[in-house]
C-alpha cells in the first residue's frame, strides 16, 4: 500500500524524479514509530506537526502535498482500526489536523489539477471514477473537501478552522443539528426493520429505562399517573409502550418520519410497539390505539396547537393546555446544541411537568463545546451541557443515571439518562422561563 501511494509524490522534472514530500513523510513516520515504543502518550505529536512541514510545498507541489496528507491519514486510520473502539483524544486531534489540511488542499485545486488527481491510479477521492479528462471540474475535489472537513470537526470539536471552512464552502456546520429532511429520509429508509434491529441485534434498552424513570417521577404522588404526555421523536412507538399505562389522558407522539409514524399508528394496547405477549391483557382493550395522536413534525416547531390541541376537539375544549410529561428517548443524538429544543419543551410543559431524555455520553475533554459529532453521524453530549441547557429554560434535575443504551459493533455505547421537573415559573420576554 505504501509503495503504491508513494507514486502520488513523484513529479518528473527534466527526466529526473523529484520527491519533495516523501522524505518528510518518512521522517514523520519514523518519529511516530519511535514514540509509539518509547512514549505512547506523545506518539501522535509528529502527525500534528506534519501539516506545518508540508505548508512550504503547497504552491510548487500541490498534488504531492495532497498525497502526503492521504498517506498520513491512512497511517492513523489503520492504527485506529487496530486499536478498536478505544478513545484517544490526542490521536483524534492529530487526525483532525490532517483532515483539515487535506481539505484545504482539495478546495484550492483548480479544475485541471483536480481532474489530474482524480485520474491518477492511486488516490483517496470518493467518486474518482466519475472524473472526465475532457471535462475538467473542481466539483469532485470540493465534495471530498466537505467530507474531510466534517471528519475534522467531528474528531475535534475545537478545530474552529475546519468548522469555519466547512461553513464557507457548503454553508453547513458540522455541529448543528441534523436537518428534519435528513432525519425523515434516514428513518423512512429502514422503518420496516427498525424494531427488529434495535431490540434484537443491538439490544436496545432506552424505552424500558425511560418508562422506569417516568414511573419514578410519579412514585408516591396522587394521582400516580400523568394527565398528558408527549413522546418527542416517538419513532415506531417503542417508548410509548412503556408510557401508556402511566398516562391517564392523551399520549401524543411526534416524529419527523412519516413511515415511522405509520408503524406506530398500528400499535394498540395489545399489539405492536415491542409487545410480544397478549395473554394477560383484557380482550376488550384490543382495539384501543396506543397513541391518541401522531404528528409528522420537526421537534423545534412543536406547539400545543399542532400537538395536544390537534389530536382531538375533546382536548381543545378541556383545560389540558400543557403536557405533564415530555419524553425524548434516544432523540437528542440528532441535535448538537440543545438550548433551542429545550426551549420548545419548556413552552409545552406545565408547572412541575417531567422531562426525561437520553443522550450518548461524552466527557468534557472529548466535547469541550458540550456536544460532539461522532464518526457514527450522531451527537454525544456532556452531562454539564445537558443540565445547563435544561436548567436555563426552567427545569430542575431530579435524577441522573449513566446507561448503556445499546450495543454497537460488539461494544457498549456510553449513554446517560436525565429526569427533570419544571419549576414554578413564568414565560420571559426572550421565550425562556424564569423561576418565580
Amino acid at each position: 500500500l505504501h509503495f503504491f501511494l508513494s507514486i502520488l509524490f513523484l513529479a518528473v522534472i527534466g527526466g529526473q524524479s523529484v520527491d519533495p514530500v516523501e522524505p518528510l513523510f518518512r521522517s514523520t513516520l519514523t518519529k511516530y514509530r519511535r514514540k509509539a515504543n518509547s512514549d505512547p502518550s506523545t506518539q501522535w505529536d509528529p502527525w500534528s506537526e506534519f501539516p506545518a512541514l508540508l505548508d512550504p510545498l503547497v504552491e510548487d507541489a500541490p498534488l504531492q502535498v495532497v498525497g502526503g496528507y492521504e498517506e498520513a491519514i491512512l497511517v492513523i486510520e489503520q492504527a485506529s482500526i487496530a486499536a478498536g473502539a478505544r478513545e484517544d483524544t490526542n490521536r483524534d486531534s492529530a487526525l483532525s489536523k490532517l483532515y483539515f489540511g487535506y481539505a484545504k488542499m482539495l478546495a484550492s485545486l483548480n479544475a485541471e489539477l483536480c481532474t489530474e488527481l482524480a485520474l491518477s491510479p492511486h488516490n483517496l477521492l470518493i467518486g474518482a471514477e466519475t472524473a472526465d479528462a475532457n471535462n475538467p471540474s473542481t466539483k469532485l475535489c470540493v465534495e471530498n473537501a466537505e467530507n474531510s472537513l466534517r471528519n475534522a470537526a467531528s474528531l475535534d470539536a475545537t478545530n474552529i478552522e475546519a468548522e469555519a471552512l466547512l461553513k464557507k464552502i457548503s454553508g453547513e456546520s458540522a455541529h448543528e443539528r441534523k436537518p428534519k429532511e435528513f432525519i425523515a429520509e434516514l428513518f423512512d429508509s429502514f422503518a420496516d426493520t427498525f424494531d427488529d434491529k434495535l431490540l434484537g441485534t443491538l439490544g436496545y434498552k432506552v424505552p424500558g429505562l425511560v418508562g422506569e424513570a417516568a414511573k419514578d417521577l410519579r412514585s408516591g404522588k396522587t394521582p400516580p399517573t400523568f394527565e398528558t404526555a408527549l413522546d418527542a421523536g416517538c419513532g415506531t412507538g417503542l417508548a410509548g409502550r412503556y408510557l401508556r399505562s402511566l398516562v391517564s389522558g392523551p399520549l401524543i407522539g411526534v416524529d419527523a418520519s412519516q413511515k415511522m409514524l405509520d408503524i406506530a399508528s398500528k400499535c394498540t394496547t395489545t399489539s405492536g410497539c415491542g409487545l410480544k405477549s397478549e395473554s394477560n391483557i383484557e380482550e376488550a382493550e384490543s382495539s384501543l390505539p396506543l397513541y391518541d395522536g401522531l404528528f409528522a413534525l420537526d421537534l423545534e416547531v412543536m406547539t400545543i396547537g399542532n400537538t395536544l390541541n390537534a389530536a382531538s376537539s375533546e382536548y381543545r375544549r378541556s383545560a389540558l393546555d400543557k403536557f405533564d410529561l415530555i419524553v425524548a428517548a434516544d432523540v437528542l443524538v440528532y441535535f448538537g446544541k440543545l438550548h433551542e429544543l429545550f426551549q420548545t419543551f419548556a413552552h409545552l410543559s406545565s408547572t412541575n411537568a417531567g422531562l426525561i431524555f437520553s443522550c450518548e455520553r461524552a466527557s468534557e475533554e472529548e466535547a469541550p463545546l458540550g456536544w460532539r459529532l461522532m464518526a457514527s453521524g450522531r451527537f454525544a453530549h456532556t452531562k454539564k451541557h445537558a443540565i445547563e441547557a435544561a436548567e436555563e429554560v426552567g427545569y430542575k434535575l431530579v435524577r441522573y443515571q449513566e446507561i448503556v443504551p445499546r450495543m454497537e459493533k460488539g461494544e457498549e455505547v456510553r449513554g446517560h439518562l436525565f429526569s427533570f421537573v419544571m419549576k414554578p415559573s413564568e414565560i420571559s420576554e426572550d421565550g425562556g422561563k424564569t423561576e418565580l
